[in-house]
């Protein structure tokens, strides 16, 4: 355990335990409040030189040092206050110096607390951010009132210096460490806070005197609130010695309560004024609730503003990402598209449309693996070179591909019939057809003559061969080579018929 820490938890344990037992000695409570101070500016500054620290962490450090400075010279002059006259009302609740010092340091405090970066990523979020503080500071407003209830209005600066700086530093700390960028741990934030909602609470028990044995109380919250804030800071020192990563960002939560809960505030002391008939706080408490709820109303336009213009670009993400969809999907159909076509242009004849020598092999090699009656035909067209040489290839080109619609109609659909040269054109006959008859038609169908328009009438003969699948036959090779055979065959007899391989 901690040594300095141990000690500002156990003396500040028994000197609050003895004035709430009734120990009256006003100056003793603000010796120990000076020594509780004076090891609030150690501990800031040995912080301030703690190593890893950035620039901005050091100077914030700095400055709590500064106004524990501030602070202890306003002890020092209320001891000296209190020595004189023990028991006069100002010696336990601070002379002129030590409200002014209180003043001073705890503005130096909220003023260094609300100079630390939150990290904005806008002006809006920077607006938003001051509407906030300017809710709170109101309602912290009304609640110093109605602590002090003045019957003066010079003692404005009284609430003005005393609960509206503590609370508002409240609302402060809470801020950054909700929004993940304080220059102290979580632990240190809300150990300090307490302490400023102690010293609160020491202002609402010398709301109506320290008379009826109120002082042993006040004396014990003031001097728990100045301990808090100091074991606050111990506490921070602690833990960034451990581990550093404690001051590491946090996630910043996209919405705050805060300035909801200071309204809330604001209209529960206005209800409570106006119940007690407490007609100096009515007013304030009235002028209060009316400026926070104007200030909730504006953030609030402020966020449907915000809120509408985050969907209508949010329409606008949406009506992009739907077009890149669509232009993606086209994007992938021409792909596709494309895709066919060069499919279909590296398996099939460019003139003809049927598929080519490649298409035709694998066919043929997948309906062998299969099994069954697959037949094989070549077929060579007899004088196709003379309508070449006599009308051109223009001429030849029309007649292959009138060719080449009448052997598609000469086989079924699941029959595959390709052009694998010049002049030259396969079928594949699978199961279940008549060599024979198909190679009859064929020929009968090659034979009649063609009308080649602006040229004249064309005829050509076919010579075809036919091989057919049988228990040796291993693949489409050399059941082409036996269809070739054939086909010679024919040749050497006179052409325009239709011979099977042996």
């Amino acid at each position: 355990m901690d040594r300095l820490l141990t000690g500002l938890l156990t003396g500040t344990a028994l000197v609050v335990a003895l004035y709430a037992a009734g120990l009256d000695s006003t100056p003793i409570t603000w010796i120990v409040v000076a020594i509780i101070h004076v090891c609030l500016i150690w501990v800031a500054r040995s912080t301030s030189r703690m190593p890893g620290l950035t620039p901005p962490l050091r100077r914030f450090w700095r400055a709590v040092t500064a106004a524990g400075v501030v602070y202890l010279l306003g002890d020092l002059a209320q001891i000296g206050t209190a020595a004189r006259d023990p028991y006069a009302a100002v010696a336990a609740t601070g002379g002129r110096i030590q409200m002014i010092t209180l003043s001073v340091g705890s503005a130096l405090l909220m003023l260094t607390l609300l100079t630390v970066p939150l990290g904005f990523g806008s002006r809006r979020e920077r607006i938003r951010f001051w509407m906030d503080v300017a809710t709170v500071m109101v309602a912290a407003a009304v609640v110093g009132w109605y602590m002090v209830v003045p019957d003066l209005p010079a003692a404005l600066l009284k609430v003005l210096s005393g609960p509206v700086i503590l609370l508002l530093c409240v609302f402060v700390v809470a801020k950054l460490v909700m929004s993940g960028t304080a220059p102290f741990t979580r632990a240190c934030g809300i150990i300090g806070a307490s302490a400023a909602a102690i010293k609160s609470g020491a202002d609402l028990v010398s709301r109506d005197g320290l008379g009826g044995g109120r002082l042993h109380w006040y004396l014990a919250c003031t001097i728990a609130a100045h301990a808090g804030l100091a074991i606050a800071l111990r506490v921070n020192q602690i833990q960034l010695g451990r581990k550093a990563e404690n001051l590491a960002p946090r996630p910043r939560r996209p919405y705050s309560l805060l300035p909801y809960g200071a309204i809330a505030v604001t209209y529960l002391l206005l209800s409570v004024a106006v119940v007690r008939d407490g007609s100096p706080t009515v007013p304030i408490a009235l002028a209060g609730a009316a400026v926070s709820t104007a200030l909730v109303v504006l953030r609030q336009l402020m966020a449907f503003r915000e809120n509408a213009r985050l969907l209508g670009e949010l329409d606008t993400k949406v009506r992009e990402l739907h077009e890149t969809q669509e232009g993606l999907r086209e994007t992938l159909a021409q792909r596709d598209a494309l895709a066919a076509r060069l499919h279909h242009h590296a398996f099939h004849d460019g003139l003809t449309g049927l598929p080519n020598r490649s298409l035709y092999a694998e066919r043929l090699d997948a309906a062998i693996a299969a099994g069954g009656a697959v037949a094989a035909m070549l077929i060579d067209l007899d004088d196709f070179k003379e309508v070449n040489d006599r009308w051109g290839h223009a001429a030849g080109d029309t007649l292959l591909r009138e060719i080449a619609l009448r052997m598609t109609a000469c086989v079924r659909a699941e029959d595959t019939v390709a052009r694998i040269g010049g002049d030259e054109f396969a079928v594949l006959l699978t199961p279940g057809a008549d060599p024979r008859e198909v190679a009859s038609r064929l020929v009968r169908a090659v034979e009649e003559p063609v009308l080649l328009a602006g040229f004249g009438e064309a005829r050509v003969g076919a010579s075809v061969g036919v091989a057919t699948a049988g228990e040796l036959t291993r693949d489409g090779d050399s059941l082409l080579r036996e269809a070739d055979h054939a086909m010679y065959t024919v040749k050497r007899a006179g052409k325009g018929s239709y011979a099977l391989a042996p």
